[in-house]
């Protein structure tokens, strides 16, 4: 199952490339956390009310597929509810990992995505 969201806004301090961290919100956000957020808006065809994602799962932005090494317990009730979750791009999965991130096989040759206003992020659950 794939579920489709577009890129609604991209906050002034939401994507830092030398720490590989982006935090992802739907649009119900406050202006606190859209200020360090991407704000996203699922397709109406891919209801958010069904959405599954799993360690293996891939996320595809900006043309780049990467592989969920570890989804935190909460991401999918987050997703769910608030459109809400953290990414980690080229970081190892901690002792300790978040409950509400993703974090991806930290493949140092793939950049870190290229977020853009209107640009997808399609999740799929293999």
């Amino acid at each position: 199952m794939k579920w489709i969201s577009t890129i609604e806004k991209i906050g002034k301090k939401a994507v830092d490339s030398k720490d590989g961290m982006v935090i992802l919100f739907g649009e119900g956000a406050n202006e606190d956390l859209k200020d360090v957020s991407i704000i996203q808006k699922f397709n109406p065809s891919t209801p958010i009310n069904s959405f599954i994602f799993k360690k293996g799962d891939t996320v595809t932005i900006d043309g780049q597929t990467y592989v969920a090494n570890y989804v935190g317990p909460m991401v999918e009730s987050n997703m769910k509810a608030l459109g809400h979750a953290t990414f980690f791009f080229k970081r190892p999965v901690p002792k300790a990992p978040l409950a509400n991130a993703v974090y991806f096989d930290p493949d140092v040759q793939q950049p870190l995505p290229d977020f853009k206003v209107n640009d997808e992020i399609v999740y799929e659950h293999i």
